[in-house]
């Protein structure tokens, strides 16, 4: 066999096994290029004394292996405290940048849910069952890039 034709297999083998072990890695960045999102549930209360926070904390805490089977994050806004958020955002933000998102005022307590999408589902101003709260996340359509996947 030519050595020249020879190498060239070698580097054309060498390319196609390069390609396969690449292609799984490359089909996971498609798309809009965002890392997938959970559900967002914002419990807000005004400081950490809050009835309501306390009793929607416990709700939620008993319940937490199926909150996380519905992936749904829960993040606490308190106060004035800084909130660090979930994956993908992975940034700290202060209570009071969510409070005005959301249309929270300082002293309000609500509990609000976030779609895939990061647009608001549903909100309560009193603590809330989290059967009822699982249910409505159900409800919610995918966000279209993940309707797009399919």
């Amino acid at each position: 066999m030519n050595p020249a034709k020879s190498r060239w297999s070698i580097l054309l083998a060498a390319a196609a096994l390069l390609w396969t072990a690449a292609t799984p890695a490359l089909a996971q960045h498609r798309g809009d290029g965002e890392p997938p999102r959970s559900r967002l549930l914002l419990v807000f209360a005004p400081d950490e004394n809050n009835k309501q926070l306390t009793d929607q904390y416990q709700q939620l805490q008993r319940d937490m292996n199926q909150i996380d089977s519905e992936d749904v994050d829960v993040v606490y806004v308190i106060g004035d405290h800084m909130v660090k958020l979930p994956p993908p955002d992975m940034k700290t933000v202060s209570a009071d940048e969510l409070r005005k998102h959301y249309h929270v005022d300082a002293t309000g307590f609500r509990v609000v849910l976030v779609g895939k999408d990061g647009w608001e589902k549903a909100r309560w101003s009193e603590p809330t069952a989290t059967g009822q709260i699982l249910n409505h996340a159900q409800d919610m359509p995918q966000p279209k890039s993940a309707l797009d996947k399919k």
